[in-house]
């Protein structure tokens, strides 16, 4: 079965659903559960609280910036794992998320059980962002406003560790990302940004309501 196929055909069928209602109906297809936001409280200002990217959200990033079955991408804050589910089934490629809570972590596991390809790899791994050590084959990085800047300087580092020990074209993709976030990664690492990219109409209300995509690659310098 083409699931990229599938997945834009029904995309197109009910794209004047609601995002709730859409994925729903994206999930029903995936065989998957993701439609929940956070809302227990557990959320803190360093780790802030779970809530999936709309799959419309999605298809406006990934038609611009489409993966390769030989990509290999890295979730933060992976919740119940939408995004890995969603890639595997439009490119094909390997994901990684990265997730906090094990009450997501569960779900995101037993999302995978269900999910409706049998041969999809993809792996959940149940740790803090600023703890997990990169897979060096990781080629993209996704974080949706996940966390506190104090956290995302260190999670920089790690990504720019494992840049050190496998020189590669390495983007990292930021949705809804803060002014201080932008700041720091222009001023103190080595990413260049390559792309800003509406997710929205919104963003003509709320500026944070774009994509920043940023590259880094093993000619490039780090900042200091």
């Amino acid at each position: 079965m083409n699931f990229n196929k599938k997945i834009r055909i029904l995309m197109e069928e009910n794209y004047n659903l609601t995002d709730e209602q859409l994925g729903q109906a994206v999930d029903s297809f995936l065989q998957i559960h993701t439609e929940e936001i956070q809302e227990d409280g557990l959320d803190t200002y360093h780790c802030h609280r779970y809530e999936p990217t709309p799959y419309r959200v999605l298809e406006v990033l990934f038609d611009a910036f489409p993966l390769t079955s030989e990509d290999v991408l890295l979730d933060y804050g992976s919740g119940l794992g939408r995004l890995a589910f969603y890639t595997a089934a439009r490119f094909g490629c390997p994901c990684i998320g990265v997730e906090m809570a094990e009450k997501w972590y569960t779900v995101a596991e037993n999302n995978r059980l269900s999910f409706v390809m049998d041969d999809a790899d993809i792996h959940f791994v149940l740790d803090t962002a600023d703890h997990y050590e990169v897979d060096d084959r990781v080629t993209c990085i996704y974080c949706f406003n996940p966390f506190s800047p104090d956290v995302f300087r260190t999670v920089l580092t790690r990504i720019e560790c494992s840049f050190e020990r496998n020189p590669r074209v390495l983007t990292l993709v930021l949705y809804y990302p803060e002014d201080d976030t932008i700041f720091y990664i222009e001023q103190h690492t080595a990413f260049r940004r390559i792309d800003e990219i509406a997710a929205s109409e919104a963003v003509k209300k709320d500026r944070r309501e774009r994509f920043s995509l940023y590259r880094l690659t093993p000619n490039d310098t780090f900042n200091t």
